[in-house]
Formats: structure tokens, sequence, C-alpha cells
């Protein structure tokens, strides 16, 4: 993370997938219900998608398994990943790894907050697939099991981040 990043107020989260429709969304929602009681103040999370795709409301069963979750993503509009973007976060979170080597094809300069959701904070390797499916057409019982694996590795990583947020940790 660079020096000039961290002197910033406000740490800066984005999650990424292809079309900004399912599971960026997601993830965006699930993240601020866990951390903004606590942070509002000190954390923006936000998402976008590597397809470009500007304006599209997110899915109908991820607004569904999100509000069962408690979590309102009606009102979200799909916003393509931009430069500005990549330059303005200290983490960046690809869902799956396709977007992460997206990122780090089209945007190296910012390698070093870019990270793969599921191997995170990990201290190392992990011995599975490290991608989030995409759930775009599937049923319900798909965008379920999305939403909780997404939700498992969230918790997962809260600690990290809110060292990160506190200024405690170092990337």
């Amino acid at each position: 993370m660079t020096s000039a990043k961290r002197n910033k107020n406000i740490f800066i989260i984005n999650f990424v997938c292809s079309g900004n429709s399912c599971r960026s969304p997601m993830a965006e929602g699930l993240l601020k219900k866990m951390l903004y009681d606590k942070y509002k103040d000190k954390v923006k999370i936000h998402s976008s998608g590597t397809l470009g795709i500007n304006n599209n409301p997110a899915t109908l069963n991820a607004i569904a398994v999100a509000q069962e979750k408690g979590i309102d993503i009606s009102s979200h509009r799909s916003k393509g990943l931009t430069l500005e973007q990549m330059a303005e976060a200290d983490l960046i979170f690809a869902l799956a790894e396709n977007h992460f080597e997206y990122m780090l094809t089209y945007f190296p300069e910012y390698q070093e907050n870019v990270f793969l959701l599921k191997s995170f904070a990990t201290g190392s390797d992990r011995p599975f697939r490290l991608s989030i499916d995409d759930p775009i057409g599937q049923s319900m019982r798909v965008y379920r099991r999305v939403i909780n694996e997404i939700e498992k590795e969230l918790i997962r990583i809260q600690p990290f981040l809110e060292q990160l947020i506190d200024g405690k940790l170092c990337l």
C-alpha cells in the first residue's frame, strides 16, 4: 500500500467481479452491514466490474438473497472498473481468478492492493479453488450458496480489515 494512500482519513475497499450485478454488489452490501456501524466515518465500500457495464441493476436473485441477509441492494447500479477506482482504493478484492488477472494485467501499478478475496490474510496458500462462481442466470439455491460463501470469507477477514482500518496493521 502506498504511503500517499494511507495519509487520507477514509479507508476504501472495492469488490470486483465481471458485470457488477451479482457477486460484487452482494459482497459490498454484506461488508457494509458488518463494518458501517463501527466504521461509517472511516471506511467506504464500493464494487465494480471488469466488463465495463454501467447503470444496470443488481439481478433479481442477488437482490432477493441479499434481502434474506437483511441487506438492501435494490438501488445498486453497476459500474465498470476504472483507473480512478483502482487509484483510490486501499484494498481491491477480486471475487474470481480472472478478475484478479485482469487487474494485474491492466492496472499493474496497483498490484500491491489487489487480492483474491479467498486468499486474503490466509498466511499460506489455500488448498482449494480460489474463485467464487458467477451465479448469473442460475437458481436461487446457487445464489444462496454464493452469498454464503462470500459471507464466510468476509467474516474470516473482518478482524484483519478492522486492524487495517484502525491503522494497527499494514499490508
